[in-house]
C-alpha cells in the first residue's frame, strides 16, 4: 500500500518538502479506489465499473490552510496551486500537519464483488421484497454500488500511515398498488460489504413506507404516549451530531443547556460516534488524516460531555484528536464528521415491551419525507406513517400525521429506549438508534 510504482506520491511530497518556507507544514494525500455499480430496471440489467485515483495538498503555515487537489496527470502543479491561496486563508488555532501516529497500517480492503455476486444480492432483495409486500409491492428500480479504495498520508510533520475501507449501498425505487391508488418511495441501505447490507430489513422497510399510506387513516396531532421506530429515531439522532463537531457547536450546546445547568436529553440517552460498532454503515481503521478512530461518547446519560474533533479542533478543545476528520472525496478537503453515530443500546429493553407500555397513542414506523430538525431554532418536524396503539395493541394503520415540536423537549421526555440498534445513511457514514418511548408526548 506505499504508493504505487510510479512515484507520484513520494515526488509530490518532495516538491511539497522543497517549496515549505520557515514556519510552515505540508500533507500530502492520495487515495485510489474501485466501485462496481448494477442497475436494474424496466430495461434490463447494466453494469459499470469505475476507477478513481486522486492527490490532495494541505499547506499550513501561522494557522492558514491551503488545499488543492488534482488528478494523477495535473499532480505536479498542486503546490503552486496551494501557494496561490496560502495567504488569503483565514487564520485559525490549531491548523498544522500531523506527526507520528503509533500502530501499524491496516491490511487492503477486499475486491468489489463481481457481477455474478451483484446479480444474487439483488436477486435475494427481489424475492424479499415480493415475499414482505405479498403480491402488493414490486421493484421498479434497484442500484447497487459496491466500492473498495486505500488512501496514504503523508506530511512533512513525520505521518506516514496507509489505509483501505470498503462501502456498498443498495437504493431501491419500490411500488404499493391497493384499491387505494398506487404509491413509490426510494428506500436505501448501506454496510461496509455487500454480505452484511441487511436486504429482509430493507424490503420490509419499503413494504411499510408504500403500503401504509394507501391502508390507514390520516391522524390529526394529538397529544399520546409516542413510539419510534429505529427507521424513524436514526435520522433525527443523525441530525444532532453538527452540534458535537469540535468547537464550532459550542455556542449552540450553550443555549440548548443553559450553559451546562440544563441536561442535552434524558438520562437513558447517550450518544456515541464508533467506527466498529457492529452493523454500521462504516467499518474503518482511520480517518482523513489518518489518525485512528476512536470511540467517542458525547452525551453520556443525558449529560454533553465529548466532542468529534479533527487534529485542529482537538488542538483548540485541549484533547486528543478522535479520529473524525472525513474526506468525502479527495477533491474536497477533510472536515469533522460522523462515522456511525447512535443512541447507545445497552441499557435497552425489548421492543415488544415497549410497545406494551403504550396505553394509548402513535407507533411511527416510517417517515414519509425528511426530518425537519433544527437545531438553533430547537424545533422537529416528523411526517410519519404508522400504528395506532391501544393497551400495548395495534389497532388501526395510520396513513400519515405530523410529530413536531422543540426537540430539547422531545430528547428530555424519552423514558426508556429499545435494545434493537438499527443504522440509515447520514452523509458520509451512519445514524443509528433503538426504538423510542416517549410518553404523554403533547406535540406543537
Amino acid at each position: 500500500m506505499r504508493g504505487g510504482h510510479d512515484g507520484l506520491l513520494e515526488r509530490l511530497l518532495a516538491s511539497a518538502r522543497g517549496d515549505v518556507a520557515a514556519g510552515e507544514s505540508a500533507e500530502v494525500y492520495e487515495r485510489r479506489g474501485t466501485s462496481i455499480e448494477i442497475v436494474e430496471d424496466a430495461e434490463g440489467m447494466r453494469l459499470s465499473v469505475v476507477k478513481e485515483r486522486g492527490f490532495a495538498l494541505r499547506l499550513f503555515r501561522s494557522g492558514r490552510t491551503a488545499f488543492a487537489a488534482s488528478p494523477p496527470e495535473a499532480v505536479e502543479g498542486l503546490p503552486a496551486e496551494a501557494r496561490l491561496v496560502l495567504g488569503r486563508a483565514r487564520t485559525r488555532r490549531g491548523a498544522r500537519a500531523t506527526g507520528p501516529v503509533a500502530g501499524r497500517d491496516a491490511s487492503a480492503p477486499p475486491s468489489p464483488p463481481d457481477e455474478a455476486s451483484a446479480r444474487a444480492l439483488l436477486a435475494s432483495f427481489r424475492s424479499d421484497l415480493l415475499a414482505a409486500g405479498e403480491g402488493a409491492v414490486s421493484l421498479t428500480e434497484a442500484v447497487l454500488t459496491a466500492g473498495a479504495r486505500t488512501e496514504r498520508v503523508v506530511t512533512t510533520a513525520g505521518r506516514d500511515v496507509a489505509f483501505g475501507s470498503a462501502m456498498a449501498t443498495l437504493v431501491a425505487t419500490v411500488t404499493g398498488r391497493t384499491a387505494a391508488g398506487s404509491l413509490s418511495a426510494r428506500v436505501l441501505a448501506s454496510a461496509p460489504r455487500p454480505e452484511e447490507l441487511s436486504l429482509s430489513r430493507l424490503a420490509h422497510h419499503a413494504v411499510d413506507r408504500v403500503l401504509l399510506p394507501l391502508r390507514g387513516r390520516p391522524l390529526a396531532p394529538a397529544r399520546g404516549d409516542l413510539l419510534l421506530d429505529p427507521n424513524v429515531a436514526a435520522p433525527v439522532v443523525g441530525r444532532l451530531a453538527p452540534a458535537f463537531f469540535g468547537d464550532d457547536g459550542d455556542a449552540l450546546l450553550a443555549s440548548r443547556t443553559r450553559d451546562g445547568r440544563d441536561a442535552f436529553a434524558a438520562p437513558v440517552l447517550s450518544l456515541v460516534d464508533d467506527a466498529t460498532i457492529p452493523g454500521g454503515p462504516v467499518s474503518a481503521t482511520h480517518d482523513g488524516e489518518g489518525t485512528a478512530h476512536a470511540r467517542t461518547v458525547v452525551v453520556s446519560r443525558g449529560i454533553a460531555t465529548s466532542r468529534l474533533s479533527d487534529a485542529a479542533a482537538a488542538v483548540r478543545l485541549d484533547q486528543p484528536p478522535t479520529g473524525n476528520a472525513l474526506r468525502r472525496a479527495y477533491t474536497e478537503p477533510p472536515a469533522i464528521g460522523v462515522t456511525n453515530f447512535f443512541v447507545d443500546p445497552t441499557a435497552g429493553v425489548a421492543p415488544l415491551e415497549l410497545l406494551r407500555a403504550l396505553a394509548r397513542g402513535f407507533y411511527a414506523a416510517v417517515l414519509l419525507s425528511r426530518p425537519e430538525v433544527d437545531l438553533a431554532a430547537d424545533r422537529f418536524r416528523l411526517h410519519a406513517a404508522g400504528y395506532w396503539v391501544e393497551k400495548g395493541r395495534a389497532t388501526e394503520a395510520i396513513s400519515e400525521t405530523l410529530v413536531e415540536g422543540r426537540l430539547s423537549e422531545l430528547l428530555r421526555a424519552v423514558e426508556a429506549v429499545g435494545d434493537d440498534l438499527k443504522f440509515v445513511p447520514s452523509g458520509a457514514g451512519g445514524a443509528g438508534s433503538p426504538t423510542l418511548f416517549v410518553p404523554k408526548w403533547k406535540g406543537a
